[in-house]
């Protein structure tokens, strides 16, 4: 059996990437033999795992910062998977015998990573996606965008790589026809839409491909390729219709064992389903009642009488309240939860689209004086000089997303952080309306601490030092968790302080909260499909548009919702125990630096990882004291 076919090629390229033992050798001290034995294992593990996502997955090497994959798509066949699968087990293997304790102290937490890495990718084949899983021929899409998000290349190379990867699109069709086997329909049902959306979008890579050709034959070539392409996609929609209406399809919940698997591997959650939906629950009551608080000041006074803030979340007329709904109005004094309609009343209210603002130039421009806010308040290092790239939106994640964050791709030469913003568009009212929608004050404010500063793009900005593995395979939870926590120390600081900012990060953690709950219980097959938008919409008041949305968002990345409150509650944990073990010496700034430093280890480690930290600090002022 050729359990390494794919290990040999690119090692002395990746050898440069994973080689952080090999440069503390100059100053080891061989009494430690061992640890210096361990820490060069990993490191090897390390290059063989990225040696096989080079060779057999182009489109997750890009991510990982190998440009020369950028021209080609994932074959999506048996035979490749196969081989991929007997590779990835090797490098398990190897990794399994690594003695944590025997490696130095930074390393411990590489080694989680990386193995938590490994039993993604190994989880993922071995849920046989490409018989099963309609959306992971739609990833295609999303890897041809890739090489257009970022320029890795010169210009030439990228519109070569851009061009084969249009190309090798039919490929993917003809898998997709010959390989999905009666997968769920609802899952093809989301694929359809995303084939449909690339569709409709794939001209913008076709104009982008003409402004940097001159020649006519050239130019020729890219209009019969991308015809091609829009064939293969047409191709592929036609397919994911009729399979989304099959009758006969399989579940598209992965059911309690799965999904903790899924948790775990992906997301680095280790709590078991029925744990993590208790934990859910309490967070939802917690979300129901802080934005309950939060509406209290746009409670409304009638000519008759008063309404208090429980009469108003009682007064539903869009929905009809349930049985224990009913019951507890009964009840005097019994906190009824508020509804997902007493947000949208009060944010109708209070939402204004923003006049004269460039938003992109607008976001970048206060970014700037936000990361000085934040210093002055002494919650952030001081001396972080960041630069910030905001730019418009590809057409086709326009159809998904308000905004986007791309971190450099993983080694990247010259790494650089990009968000997308979905940019308004139509006619002068159906901008109007999307500006009151995705930039009134509130939300842009929202935007700018959760995914600006001191969100993802600051953190991930300052961490260029990390490791390359936790540059590459970061752990989802913690930099979710971060985005989270980055909101709300936005709030602890000041900068979100009125009435509608504080609404707003109130329906926000409402919403997640929500959505978390609904998919547990979906995922474990508690609920079906119509169970799941029952719970949204009757019982908790969301719109039939936003339920929907939620459930497409649940199944499409399941773990993401819950990862934001786990990863969350590990950062404001290790932030509890670091203030109380250094007391009056507590400084809020420091805590973060070490956060930054330590980078988005899995959430069990991050305790451990500050305070290693902090003692490693400590050991060099005491010695910068001595002399």
């Amino acid at each position: 059996m050729k359990r390494t076919s794919f290990v040999p090629l690119g090692l002395f390229i990746l050898g440069l990437f994973f080689s952080g033992a090999a440069r503390a050798q100059a100053d080891f001290d061989f009494a430690n033999i061992d640890t210096l034995m361990e820490d060069n294992a990993l490191t090897e593990a390390a290059n063989r795992y990225a040696s096989v996502m080079l060779s057999a997955f182009p489109e997750q090497a890009t991510r990982l910062g190998y440009a020369s994959a950028n021209a080609k798509l994932n074959d999506r066949s048996s035979a490749n998977n196969a081989l991929a699968l007997n590779a990835l087990r090797s490098v398990k293997e190897m990794t399994e015998t690594i003695s944590p304790a025997r490696l130095s102290a930074a390393n411990q937490a590489d080694l989680q990573l990386l193995e938590s890495a490994l039993s993604r990718t190994i989880w993922d084949l071995e849920q046989n996606r490409s018989e099963n899983d309609p959306l992971y021929y739609t990833e295609a899409f999303d890897a041809i965008y890739e090489v257009w998000l970022k320029k890795t290349t010169p210009s030439a190379q990228q519109s070569a790589d851009l061009s084969a990867r249009l190309s090798a699109l039919p490929i993917v069709a003809q898998q997709a026809e010959k390989n999905l086997v009666q997968p769920p329909a609802y899952l093809s049902q989301l694929a359809m839409e995303r084939a449909y959306y690339a569709y409709l979008s794939l001209d913008e890579i076709t104009e982008f491909l003409l402004q940097n050709t001159e020649d006519e034959v050239s130019a020729a070539r890219i209009k019969r390729n991308a015809q091609h392409a829009k064939r293969a996609i047409k191709q592929m929609f036609d397919l994911f219709k009729k399979l989304s209406q099959e009758k006969d399809s399989q579940d598209f919940r992965l059911g309690a064992e799965k999904y903790a698997r899924l948790l775990k591997d992906r997301y680095q959650i280790t709590d078991k389903p029925a744990k993590l939906e208790k934990r859910l629950e309490k967070e939802f009551l917690s979300a129901q009642q802080n934005l309950a608080a939060a509406l209290e000041p746009f409670t409304l006074e009638t000519a008759d009488e008063e309404v208090t803030v429980i009469d108003d979340l009682n007064d539903l007329p869009t929905v009809e309240p349930t049985s224990a709904e009913k019951k507890k109005k009964t009840k005097k004094g019994q906190f009824v939860p508020p509804s997902a309609q007493d947000f949208y009343k009060a944010a109708e209210r209070v939402a204004a689209a923003p006049e004269g603002i460039n938003v992109a130039a607008g976001l970048s421009h206060d970014a700037q004086e936000l990361m000085a806010f934040f210093e002055q308040q002494a919650a952030l290092p001081a001396g972080q000089r960041i630069s910030f790239s905001v730019k418009a939106m590809p057409r086709f994640y326009t159809y998904f997303y308000a905004y986007l964050f791309v971190p450099p791709y993983g080694n990247q030469l010259f790494p650089q952080s990009d968000l997308f913003l979905r940019l308004p568009a139509g006619n002068k009212l159906a901008r109007q309306e999307q500006l009151k929608r995705d930039f009134n004050l509130p939300v842009r404010k929202l935007l700018l601490a959760g995914e600006l500063v001191p969100g993802r793009y600051y953190q991930t900005a300052a961490g260029q030092q990390l490791s390359s593995i936790r540059r590459l395979y970061p752990a989802a939870a913690t930099a979710n968790g971060w985005s989270a926590y980055a909101q709300q120390l936005a709030r602890e600081t000041g900068y979100l302080a009125t009435d509608d900012e504080l609404l707003f990060l109130a329906w926000i953690q409402y919403r997640r909260a929500a959505a978390a709950l609904t998919e547990v219980r979906l995922q474990t097959k508690q609920y079906d499909y119509a169970d799941a938008l029952n719970f949204l919409t009757a019982e908790n008041g969301f719109s039939q548009e936003d339920a929907e949305r939620i459930l497409k968002e649940i199944t499409f990345r399941p773990g993401e919702k819950a990862s934001y409150i786990y990863g969350l509650a590990a950062i404001e944990q290790a932030r509890t125990k670091y203030a109380k073990k250094m007391g009056k010496k507590f400084d809020l700034a420091q805590f973060h630096n070490l956060m930054l430093q330590a980078g988005n280890v899995p959430p069990a480690s991050l305790e451990k990882e500050i305070f290693r930290l902090q003692e490693q600090a400590d050991r060099r002022a005491k010695q910068k004291s001595l002399f």
